[in-house]
C-alpha cells in the first residue's frame, strides 16, 4: 500500500525514535529509576479502530489493519516511550464497548491523564458516539484540566469516507480538544499520534491552573454556542447559528497556530520528536 503524499518523511521520523524509545526500554538497567506512568483511556463507539491503534502503538512492526483477532485483545497494555530525554510508560486502556460502554468507562476510570476519542471516518453514526462523549467531558469538566484529543481513524478508506476533515476539525474547536487523522491500514500519524498523547499530558501537567483560566477564557468566548446537540440523530454537526460558530473561532486560531508553528519549526528543525507532533495542532 503505498503512503500518502507527503507523509513518508514524517512517519519515518517518528517511526525511528518509536524505534529507539522501545528498544531503550527494554535496554534500560532494572537499576535506573522507573519511567513516569500516565494512563490513557480510549473512548469511541464499536468498530472504529481503538484496539487497532493500541496494538499498533505496542510494536515497531507493522500489523495487519484488519485483522479482527486484535478486537479480542482489549484490556489494558503499556509502551516505554523516550521523549525530550525523559521516559514514561502509557498505559492504554481498551475496552470493547459490547463488554463497557464509553459512559461506563469514563465513571469507572475516573482520573486517567487523557482520553483518545476515536471515530471512523467511513462511519458517520461513530461520530456522533465521538461528539457524545465529548458533551460528557465537557460536562464533567475534564477538557480543562485532561488531555482530550479527537481521532479520526481510517483516514485511508477514501472512497469510502463520509465524514469530512473540516467537520471532524470544526467538532474539536468547539469543545476544545486537539484533532488528529490516523491510519492503521497505511501507517498513517500512529507513531505522531503516540508522541501528541504524551506531549499534551505533559503540558497539561506543567501548569494546570494555566490550562483551567485558558479553558474559561475560551468557554466565555463560545458561551452562545448551542451545545444541545443531537447524536442520535447521526448528523454530528451543530444546529441553528451554532453550525457556523466553531468554523470562525476556528478560522481565528489557526492563523496563529500556523505562525507560531513556524517559529517553531525554524527552532526545532534538527529535533525529529519535536516536527512529529506537527499533524496534531499543538499549539
Amino acid at each position: 500500500t503505498e503512503q500518502l503524499p507527503g507523509a513518508v518523511s514524517g512517519a519515518g521520523s517518528a517511526r525511528t525514535s518509536a524505534s529507539c524509545s522501545l528498544a531503550s526500554s527494554r535496554e534500560s538497567s532494572t537499576s535506573a529509576p522507573g519511567p513516569t506512568p500516565y494512563k490513557v483511556l480510549m473512548l469511541g463507539g464499536p468498530a472504529v479502530g481503538k484496539s487497532s491503534l493500541v496494538s499498533q502503538f505496542m510494536t515497531s512492526e507493522y500489523l495487519h489493519a484488519y485483522d479482527t483477532s486484535i478486537d479480542d485483545e482489549s484490556g489494558e497494555k503499556s509502551v516505554s516511550v523516550l521523549l525530550a530525554g525523559e521516559e514514561s510508560e502509557l498505559t492504554f486502556i481498551d475496552f470493547a464497548t459490547a463488554d463497557l460502554s464509553p459512559d461506563s468507562c469514563i465513571n469507572k476510570y475516573t482520573d486517567p491523564n487523557a482520553y483518545c476519542v476515536v471515530y471512523s471516518s467511513a462511519d458517520r453514526s461513530s461520530l456522533a458516539c465521538a461528539e457524545k462523549i465529548l458533551q460528557t467531558l465537557w460536562t464533567l469538566d475534564t477538557i480543562s484540566t485532561k488531555a482530550v484529543i479527537l481521532v479520526a481513524n481510517k483516514a485511508d478508506l477514501v472512497r469510502s469516507k463520509v465524514v469530512s476533515t473540516e467537520e471532524g476539525k470544526s467538532m474539536a474547536t468547539a469543545y476544545d480538544c486537539k484533532y488528529i487523522e490516523t491510519s492503521v491500514g497505511i501507517n498513517h500519524n500512529v507513531d505522531e499520534l503516540l508522541v501528541g498523547i504524551l506531549t499534551q499530558i505533559r503540558l497539561k501537567l506543567e501548569n494546570p491552573e494555566r490550562s483551567r483560566d485558558l479553558f474559561r477564557k475560551r468557554s466565555s468566548s463560545k458561551k452562545n454556542l448551542n451545545r444541545n446537540r443531537s447524536p442520535a440523530s447521526g448528523t454530528g454537526t451543530p444546529t441553528g447559528s451554532a453550525q457556523n460558530s466553531p468554523k470562525k473561532y476556528r478560522g481565528s486560531r489557526t492563523s496563529a497556530s500556523l505562525k507560531v508553528r513556524n517559529l517553531l519549526g525554524k527552532v526545532w528543525a534538527r529535533d525529529s520528536k519535536s516536527k512529529s507532533c506537527e499533524n496534531l495542532h499543538v499549539l
